[in-house]
């Protein structure tokens, strides 16, 4: 892991993921581990996985929950056959990461909150020469949450959207189907916990879009959606030495971790080109794809 990039938990952090999360003996996970590897092995529809570090992000990542670990990594697997357009081509040299760029930048900061969670930067820029894609943004957003449980455990995840120079074009380009399938992917099949979605410089339409997309979030994702009219209100939910100086912060430019998670996104080309897939064909007739909770709103929707 790149250290420059990702700061790894200093004592505070270790000693917030004990008190907020949980805790276990390492010996307890090396067999659940072992249990997980049997597990796959035993699916005749999935992969097999012998990535101990994978397998153990996961696991942890999931409170060290065997049947909840199960259900998603079953999940991460069918959702990349299910829903293919969010998954393919996803090598740093792909035709949609450079149109991407010259409307969007991402990051990651390289400190974590002290809460133990990551803060993950979207932010629209000034373009003349560029056509937004919402398929192209999701598709972004999941290759670094992919880099990100590669290398670590993630806690929790932060999402900070940066509008200053969002067009309203751009936001009603997440059709309803898109914003549910990417919900899906990082609610189902991914074993971080969304701690918050902040969004900051605010045009005056947002309000309302956000609204409309609260739709199809799952509740506890609502209660996390913050719109911050200055930065003040901000700093409440991630601490200024975390941020970087564009927003006030201390951290450094925002160019540079923009900068450096293209750059380390590169060190994951092969592991996409050869990643194991799931093969559904051979999926038991009882393993039902599970439906998110979406508190009743979504199933009242007809959606395309």
């Amino acid at each position: 892991m790149d250290k420059m990039v990702l700061l790894p938990p200093n004592e505070q952090h270790e000693q917030a993921i004990k008190d907020l999360y949980f805790y276990k003996d390492p010996k307890d996970t090396e067999e659940d581990i072992d249990a997980l590897i049997e597990w796959l092995y035993k699916q005749s529809h999935l992969p097999n996985i012998t990535d101990l570090v994978w397998l153990r992000h996961f696991l942890i990542g999931r409170k060290n929950n065997l049947q909840r670990t199960k259900k998603v990594i079953e999940s991460y697997f069918t959702i990349r056959v299910e829903v293919p357009e969010l998954f393919n081509d996803m090598s740093s040299d792909a035709e949609w990461i450079q149109k991407a760029v010259k409307v969007g930048k991402m990051s990651v900061l390289p400190k974590m909150t002290p809460e133990a969670n990551r803060v993950h930067i979207i932010r629209s820029i000034e373009n003349n020469d560029g056509d937004f894609d919402a398929m192209a943004m999701c598709k972004g957003s999941l290759k670094i949450i992919d880099y990100l449980m590669r290398r670590e455990p993630v806690y929790g995840l932060v999402f900070l959207l940066d509008l200053k120079h969002c067009q309203l074009s751009y936001l009603l380009s997440f059709t309803p189907t898109l914003t549910k399938n990417l919900m899906r992917c990082i609610d189902e099949a991914t074993p971080l916990r969304v701690r918050g979605v902040h969004y900051v410089n605010p045009p005056k339409f947002v309000s309302r879009l956000v609204n409309f997309f609260k739709l199809f979030m799952p509740s506890k994702i609502q209660n996390r959606i913050v719109i911050h009219e200055t930065y003040d209100t901000l700093y409440e939910y991630i601490p200024r030495d975390v941020l970087p100086d564009e927003y006030g912060g201390t951290a450094g430019s925002i160019e540079k971790f923009e900068d450096d998670i293209m750059r380390v996104t590169k060190e994951d080309d092969e592991w996409y080109r050869n990643m194991p897939k799931a093969d559904l064909s051979k999926r038991p007739v009882q393993a039902k794809k599970i439906d998110m909770d979406m508190s009743g709103t979504f199933k009242k929707l007809e959606i395309d």
